[in-house]
């Protein structure tokens, strides 16, 4: 079973880097952002996009590492926590100034806007 699960992980992985390499210019996303508005009263929380391809969820439960990739209309995210990965959707709006993830155990949305570039 675990080598079919890290089979899985390469495969999107492979994924990703063809989504990014076709996806055209992301510089608007590399920064600092921050959990704006969470109707479920989630804790603050941040994540950080790096020009390389990294990315970092830092809150709670410490900084969390990983990887993204943009496309047409969302930025899909890896992050690593206890050996386990998390992908996470998030749609952004028109201006690109917001990234809102909807939860999967409640079906509500939060909202990310940008710190720092």
């Amino acid at each position: 079973m675990t080598r079919f699960y890290k089979l899985i992980v390469l495969l999107l992985a492979g994924l990703f880097w063809i989504a990014t390499s076709l996806a055209g210019d992301d510089t608007w996303l590399l920064g600092k952002w921050e959990l704006t508005y969470d109707p479920d009263g989630a804790k603050k929380d941040y994540l950080e996009f790096l020009a390389d391809g990294d990315a970092y969820s830092t809150g709670p439960l410490g900084k969390q590492g990983g990887f993204y990739v943009v496309s047409a209309d969302s930025v899909k995210a890896v992050f690593t926590y206890k050996d386990k990965d998390i992908i996470m959707t998030f749609h952004f709006n028109e201006a690109r100034d917001e990234l809102r993830i909807v939860t999967s155990h409640t079906g509500r949305e939060s909202i990310y806007k940008r710190v720092q570039q």
